[in-house]
């Protein structure tokens, strides 16, 4: 009976320990457009909901960041409430998948083109200086279709569904300016999405996403300067600046 007893306590204590561990995040939103629903949103990785935050979505990127504990890979955004027990409950408007390992995320938000329910998608993105580092540009493709980038003495492309980080920009002015023109493939033929100057700065990280409007069917990209970079310049050291990392999007 004993031996049974200790059997039982092996399987079960290893089940309890993973599914009550956790770790604390800190974590940054951003809405590439608004979808229908709320802007003030509860944020919570906790079944329990003992540990949450209250934000404003936003289109702005800053460097404020909030900080919850998580019992799991998963963090839901939604509208807080209770359920039929009346104990509160969450209504999710998105779910963010984490990695299993990290601690510092942007949640960049696209609206899922649903009128209720998760009304966003949500791209969970490492926010710390080792994987984007200071100085350097993320290129997110978030559209269907192929897009090519000419960035100073860059060229690239970047298939649908996936991320590139450069960390330093051949042919850029001293000052850091260099032209750039990204097109994007419509069968055979290559059309225009964005051209002008885009600038290289050490303490400030370049994030730029293309997307296709649920409404419109149109693509836009949009780019964003990050100073969180400046308050993680003690880390920076941890980054190799011309590193260029390619990955792929969760479906």
């Amino acid at each position: 009976m004993k031996f049974i007893l200790c059997l039982l306590l092996a399987t079960v204590v290893p089940w309890f320990a993973a599914e009550t561990s956790g770790r604390t995040i800190r974590f940054r939103t951003l809405c590439f457009e608004f979808a229908a629903g709320e802007r003030e949103v509860t944020v919570s990785g906790d079944p329990t909901l003992a540990s949450k935050a209250t934000i404003g979505l936003t289109r702005r990127l800053d460097s404020s960041q909030n900080q919850i504990s998580v019992t799991g890979e998963q963090v839901v955004l939604g509208k807080l409430g209770t359920n039929g027990a009346g104990k509160p409950a969450m209504e999710a408007m998105a779910v963010a998948k984490l990695p299993v390992s990290g601690s510092e995320f942007l949640f960049l938000l696209v609206p899922s083109g649903k009128d209720s329910g998760e009304v966003y998608r949500c791209l969970v993105l490492p926010d710390d200086t080792a994987n984007f580092p200071a100085g350097g540009f993320r290129l997110i493709n978030m559209s269907p279709a192929k897009l090519r980038f000419a960035m100073g003495d860059e060229r690239l492309e970047l298939l649908p569904g996936t991320i590139k980080v450069l960390g330093h920009i051949s042919g850029a002015a001293e000052d850091g300016r260099f032209a750039y023109v990204v097109q994007y493939q419509d069968g055979e033929v290559w059309n225009r999405l964005s051209t002008g100057f885009w600038t290289r700065r050490d303490s400030i990280r370049s994030l730029q996403v293309a997307f296709r409007d649920p409404l419109t069917q149109r693509l836009v990209m949009r780019g964003y300067d990050d100073t969180l970079a400046r308050a993680n310049e003690p880390r920076a050291a941890e980054a190799k600046a011309n590193d260029a990392r390619s990955t792929r999007l969760p479906p």
